[in-house]
C-alpha cells in the first residue's frame, strides 16, 4: 500500500502552506487608524497649543492661543503614502494601550508638554509627557510625527 507516503507528502505540503502563512506579521488596518500628536506651552503668549490630526495620509494642524474665544488657526496637508505606512506600521498598539496616561510633569515650570493619542476603531488612548522627554515605547514615532509636525511651520 502506497498510501502512507501519499499521507505523509499531504501532510508535509500543508505543514508548509502553514508555516509560511504564520510568519506574516499582521499589520494594522490603515484606515481604522487615527494619530493625533500636539503641544502645549502653559505659561505662553501667542499660539501656544498646537494639535496634528493625522488619518489615512491626511494632515490637519490646529494652532490655539492662549486667549478666550480665539479661533485657531487650521493648515492641511498630505504626506505619502509611504510615509504615512512606515509611520503606520512603526505603532505597536498592544505596546502603546499599555503606556500610562502621564509621564513626568507635563508643563511644570513651563517646560511645555506632548501628547500622542492613537485611535484604532472604537479603542483611543492618549499618552502624555514633558516635552522633549517621551517614554521609550513611542521613540520609534515619535520622530516621524515631530517631521510631520514641522512641515507646518509656516502655519499662518
Amino acid at each position: 500500500m502506497r498510501t502512507k507516503p501519499l499521507k505523509l507528502l499531504i501532510l508535509f505540503c500543508f505543514l508548509t502552506v502553514a508555516a509560511m502563512f504564520s510568519g506574516c506579521e499582521k499589520k494594522t488596518d490603515q484606515d481604522k487608524l487615527k494619530i493625533s500628536y500636539g503641544t502645549s506651552f502653559g505659561m505662553c503668549v501667542g499660539y501656544c497649543n498646537s494639535q496634528l490630526f493625522i488619518s489615512n495620509a491626511k494632515m490637519e494642524l490646529k494652532k490655539y492661543e492662549n486667549k478666550p474665544n480665539a479661533v485657531p488657526k487650521v493648515c492641511t496637508g498630505e504626506m505619502a503614502e509611504a510615509d504615512w505606512s512606515k509611520l503606520a506600521d512603526s505603532i505597536d498598539l498592544s505596546v502603546f494601550n499599555q503606556l500610562k496616561e502621564s509621564y513626568g510633569c507635563p508643563d511644570c515650570a513651563d517646560g511645555g508638554a506632548e501628547w500622542i493619542q492613537i485611535e484604532y476603531g472604537d479603542k483611543k488612548h492618549k499618552v502624555t509627557f514633558e516635552y522633549g522627554k517621551e517614554p521609550d515605547e513611542v521613540k520609534p514615532y515619535i520622530s516621524i510625527l515631530r517631521a510631520r509636525f514641522a512641515t507646518f511651520k509656516d502655519c499662518e
